[in-house]
């Protein structure tokens, strides 16, 4: 991907989203020796660890208009979460999905009532909700840190794209979010919230 002709604009969104990361405090530097005593401490419980450090994966694509031209360059950033380990760095995975009746149901009742509706999309949604486990990463190619030494790892403080559970996380954060708010999921559908 980054020997094609628009290999400058890749690069300048694979800065633009390091740069994200760091902004959201997505992750932060550690002693090895930290990730080594925490992995000792699972494997004398008797913890089976097969992967210390998860890897980065940069995910890229190029993003169009309807019209099919050209609009950007994106650069994601991604875990490759086929090396997670179940009871180990995630457990739960389920988060619930807006029925299409509710969403429907919704729509009929602004138009009934001539209510304005809008739709909402959360830049960098995922990374936004903190993640419950520890968990180390290996850098992915174009990642440049400035550590002290080699002997510094990465430790996740938040979730990134490609988690088995992200959806979860996120789900928990957005719902935390909203009761905070003073809103209040319907019994219907958990995903549909109200406020009185």
């Amino acid at each position: 991907m980054l020997q094609k002709p628009d290999r400058d604009e890749f690069e300048a969104a694979m800065e633009k989203e390091v740069q994200h990361m760091f902004g959201h405090e997505v992750w932060e530097k550690v002693p090895r020796s930290e990730m080594l005593e925490y992995y000792t401490t699972l494997r004398r419980m008797g913890i089976d660890v097969k992967r210390k450090q998860l890897m980065l994966i940069w995910s890229f694509k190029r993003k169009r208009h309807a019209d099919g031209t050209l609009s950007k360059h994106n650069a994601r950033l991604c875990c490759h979460g086929g090396q997670q380990q179940w009871g180990l760095n995630f457990y739960e995975t389920y988060a619930p999905v807006v029925r299409w009746a509710s969403v429907r149901t919704m729509m009929v009742m602004s138009k009934i009532y001539h209510l304005n509706t809008r739709s909402i999309n959360f830049a960098l949604a995922y990374p936004q909700a903190a993640i419950k486990t520890k968990i180390y990463l290996f850098l992915a190619a174009g990642i440049i840190i400035n550590v002290d030494g080699k002997d510094m790892v990465l430790k996740l403080k938040k979730n990134i794209y490609g988690f088995k559970d992200v959806d979860r996380t996120w789900w928990e954060h957005l719902s935390a979010g909203l009761e905070s708010m003073g809103f209040k999921q319907c019994n219907s559908d958990q995903c549909v919230w109200k406020r009185e």
